[in-house]
């Protein structure tokens, strides 16, 4: 494994660290950044997530826009909007490729959508449905917490299907502006308040076959390569935007003194300054190990990247509240560093809950149990038979866990 930058990937580092370093969040007012989304777009971001042989390029640029933007917020829409390109790109129909990838190349924002109130990110418990008509397709259900939905394009919605003996998960592309699709206004929230996030109904929407990602029978593991890829980059996110304000901190220790001695000269101090740098480093490097896995499709890849996201995600709401007891009273003033606090506790459920995590990580170690146990009666050739086949054959307790 190579743990270095190749030139590319670093000029591409290189290049969006500028534009996160232009269109840093310096102040924690409301409102998504357009400006600099048009910026990133300008610049083709969209399009290396497309590029072929070397996904780490866009790895590289989206490491340095989230350790430069100062927010949790547009990182975030960033990597759902990369997981989306990715997902038409992978699994979409050549027409779905040419009538969409541009417009999300483009920069049109498109959104995800899993999530339902009381069910959360529970697949099994889908209330959202797909049934067949004489023409195709009829949605119904209601979807909330959705990032980017108050200002989607295109919507690739989540939702359970029962056409054959066995529920499925069924994959459709949406536009909002279908009759049938209502959507909320942007919805208050008590962090990332610069990431509209808002609610979606559908109410008897008609969709073609051709609207459909996929078939049935593979949405579900569709849906967990694009939760766990979403999970991946979340957690590269937690990672890097501590960065800043770590910075800012160590500044703020040097400068601030009691009794004319600086305060990072306390042990205590250093402790916490340097516990952020360690979680940060082992949050990273987490990360990339799934993001490796993933895009070489081996069979550890999802949990890897459930262990990555929950592991990232307590360490950035711990790193801020590190850093908010450094800053004392001054960081508790609203302000960018408050601000921060708030967003990085959205992780705590953002790409799911560490209960989902949990059960998910759970579930692959009843896997390994069964396989241990079974290796034990089995010749060697057998053995990798069976390996190559669990690529294919996810347990049903780990799909339960798809998000």
């Amino acid at each position: 494994m190579d743990f270095a930058y190749t030139e590319r990937q670093t000029k591409q580092s290189h290049r969006f660290r500028e534009i996160g370093l232009e269109h840093a969040r310096y102040t924690d007012s409301a409102g998504f950044n357009w400006r600099a989304w048009q910026a990133v777009t300008d610049a083709g971001l969209w399009h290396l997530t497309l590029a072929e042989g070397d996904p780490f390029e866009f790895v590289a640029a989206f490491e340095a826009l989230s350790s430069t933007m100062r927010s949790v917020g547009f990182a975030m829409a960033v990597a759902n909007q990369a997981s989306l390109i990715d997902s038409v790109g992978a699994i979409g129909t050549s027409a779905q490729q040419a009538a969409l990838l541009p417009r999300l190349l483009n920069g049109e924002p498109g959104a995800t959508a899993i999530s339902e109130p009381g069910t959360g990110t529970e697949i099994r418990a889908l209330q959202t449905r797909l049934v067949d008509t004489d023409s195709g397709y009829r949605l119904d259900g209601h979807k909330y917490n959705i990032s980017l939905a108050p200002h989607a394009s295109l919507v690739l919605v989540a939702a359970r299907y029962d056409a054959e003996a066995q529920p499925q998960t069924a994959l459709a592309l949406i536009d909002p502006a279908t009759a049938g699709v209502a959507r909320s206004k942007p919805q208050s929230t008590l962090g990332v308040r610069d990431l509209p996030i808002g609610e979606l109904r559908f109410d008897a929407v008609r969709l073609s076959p051709g609207q459909l990602l996929g078939a049935p029978r593979d949405g579900l593991r569709s849906l967990m390569r694009i939760a766990s890829m979403n999970r991946a980059y979340f957690a590269l996110m937690c990672a890097n935007v501590v960065q800043p304000f770590l910075t800012d901190a160590l500044i703020y220790a040097a400068g601030r003194k009691i009794l004319d001695v600086a305060i990072d000269t306390h042990q205590h101090v250093q402790r916490r300054l340097v516990d952020v740098r360690m979680r940060a480093e082992r949050s990273r490097w987490l990360a990339l190990a799934a993001l490796g896995q993933l895009f070489s499709a081996q069979p550890e890849a999802l949990e890897r990247c459930s262990i990555a996201k929950i592991t990232a995600a307590q360490d950035l709401t711990q790193s801020a509240l590190d850093l908010m007891a450094i800053h004392g009273s001054d960081g508790y003033r609203s302000g960018i560093l408050s601000a921060f606090v708030a967003d990085a506790l959205a992780m705590i459920s953002a790409g799911g809950t560490e209960e989902m995590h949990r059960k998910h990580i759970f579930a692959h170690m009843q896997r390994y149990r069964e396989r241990a146990t079974h290796d034990a009666h089995m010749p060697a050739d057998a053995i990798k038979t069976a390996e190559r086949e669990s690529l294919d054959r996810p347990s049903a307790a780990a799909t339960s866990a798809a998000h």
